[in-house]
């Protein structure tokens, strides 16, 4: 097999460099500066050009030609022109080893860049390698939670906790159930209410879950009279036990399936230990305890702190984790909860980071729920993060490039072909309008974040609404009012893509949007 690939001056060299170890490829450099300019006419040009120079057929010598760049025409005009058979590489050029790689694993197209089927192949190699984990038989210290193993033979358990349950109605808990099972959570968790009973409904709560999924369910308090329902109705997991707690859950128990989370606590006389010692003294007394009543579900819990937390801070919580676990061969909670919620940063960069810290002390269930706007997404970013780390442990090797990431707002490159800097031309200074002149009609663009749409209202001139136009995309609407002849003017339809875009943006990260106003108004790298 032969490959020729064709791209522009200003990409050339990296072109070269990325595939020098191929020798079945070679580069092709056209007359033009940069690779996303060529059009399907200039590809033939080239072909044609570089066959009177040879003075042969290029169909004869190679199986194909890879073109890269960011071009927007349809290739299939090359073929049916030269008879060379014409396809689209990938978007970068430092990703077209892996292509050439996995060629045999992909359908070249005319139309479409290879990088989304690239991504495809690569994630699911990855899920097989996670897969044949999932398959293994419990080690040594692992348990069985429900149907999920726990330990660490395992990735990283993810249990979703929805906050104040019993206040849900019946719809509003299956919504966030399946939501939670959408975003990858391994285990749901039945978050109860302070200072109240609900003893009576963790039975309806129970079955409501228990109708949507097979994953293990768990219900979180510290009341003793709701963990023993829990316990009696067959919850696979309890959230907490302590030695306030302890002894009355011991007899309903013993002869249950159900796990425990277990705490250094006491909170019946308001005991919390402080120091990493004393933590983890008091957590081993306590499992202890229950060992020796014949308990042996038992997941611990040293309490992970937030951020500059008074006591023991989260560091120190870190240490008593990681001492914890060095001591004992028993599967660990990492609540990422206590320290996303109480920490004013986006939340995709810090569960990355405390999975990894997670990963690397031991522990087993990463335990979040999703309370502020901030933490939105946190599920998922938990559950890509799990799999990072699984991936890197198991390969030893750093957590990149390991088949999933959360660079959800910036990219791992900068642009490849920068252009402007290469004209010579004038260069007039943007500002905007002094009037502006209304259109006959105005749109209140607002977002549906339960049906993941943006909405555009139609109003008239009287500032009547007259129609409301639906859609998941920027293009379907502006399209669509395109179509219905309300818009008139240039000026208009640039400012309805510019907030469509907007609306875009905030409705897939979760940011509040506010018509007229910018995403990023407090954005650092925007100040003088």
């Amino acid at each position: 097999m032969r490959i020729l690939i064709i791209t522009g001056k200003l990409a050339g060299e990296k072109v070269k460099k990325a595939v020098e170890r191929f020798e079945f490829v070679d580069v092709h450099i056209a007359d033009i500066s940069v690779a996303a300019f060529l059009t399907p006419n200039l590809i033939i040009k080239e072909i044609k050009t570089l066959e009177d120079k040879i003075g042969k057929k290029l169909k004869e010598i190679y199986d194909f030609v890879l073109v890269t760049g960011l071009i927007r025409h349809d290739l299939k005009k090359v073929e049916e022109e030269t008879g060379v058979r014409c396809f689209k590489s990938t978007r970068e050029a430092s990703d077209i080893p892996i292509l050439i790689e996995n060629l045999d694993k992909i359908t070249l197209s005319t139309k479409e860049y290879a990088d989304l089927q690239l991504l495809e192949i690569i994630k699911k190699r990855c899920e097989e390698e996670i897969q044949k984990a999932e398959d293994l038989p419990l080690g040594e210290g692992d348990i069985k939670i429900g149907n999920l193993k726990v330990g660490d033979s395992f990735p990283m358990r993810v249990l979703g906790e929805i906050v104040h349950a019993p206040w849900l109605k019946e719809k509003e808990l299956e919504e966030k159930i399946n939501y939670y099972l959408e975003s990858g959570a391994d285990m749901i968790d039945l978050g109860m209410v302070s200072n109240e009973d609900n003893t009576d409904k963790i039975k309806d709560m129970l079955k409501i879950a228990r109708d949507l999924t097979d994953n293990p369910i768990s219900v979180d308090t510290l009341n003793t009279k709701e963990l023993i329902e829990a316990i009696n109705l067959g919850a696979d997991m309890i959230l907490s036990v302590d030695a306030g707690n302890l002894e009355d859950l011991i007899p309903y128990l013993k002869d249950a399936e159900t796990a425990v989370v277990v705490l250094p606590t006491n909170y019946k006389i308001n005991y919390i230990p402080e120091t990493i010692e004393d933590k983890v003294k008091s957590l081993e007394k306590n499992i202890k305890r229950l060992i020796d009543a014949g308990i042996g579900k038992i997941v611990a819990d040293p309490i992970l702190e937030p951020v500059n937390n008074e006591g023991c801070n989260f560091v120190e919580s870190v240490i008593a984790c990681r001492s914890f676990k060095m001591r004992n061969k028993i599967p660990m909670f990492f609540g990422v909860g206590n320290v996303t919620e109480l920490f004013d940063a986006d939340s995709n960069g810090v569960n990355a980071l405390l999975t990894a810290i997670g990963s690397e002390i031991g522990a087993n269930i990463l335990f979040t729920p999703e309370a502020s706007a901030k933490c939105k997404f946190s599920i998922k970013e938990l559950k890509i993060a799990s799999k990072m780390m699984f991936l890197s442990k198991k390969r030893n090797s750093l957590p990149k490039d390991v088949g999933f990431n959360l660079i959800n707002y910036k990219d791992k490159r900068f642009e490849e072909e920068i252009t402007f800097k290469n004209y010579s031309i004038e260069v007039i200074r943007a500002k905007e309008n002094e009037r502006q002149i209304l259109d006959e009609g105005s749109f209140k663009i607002e977002i549906d974040r339960k049906n993941k749409e943006i909405v555009a209202i139609y109003f008239n001139k009287r500032r009547d609404p007259i129609l409301m136009i639906r859609g998941k995309t920027p293009k379907e609407i502006y399209e669509t009012a395109i179509r219905l002849n309300l818009i008139k003017k240039l000026d208009h339809a640039s400012y309805l893509g510019r907030e469509l875009a907007k609306a875009e943006i905030a409705l897939r990260i979760g940011k509040k949007y506010n018509q007229d106003f910018d995403l990023f108004y407090n954005e650092f790298w925007w100040e003088e």
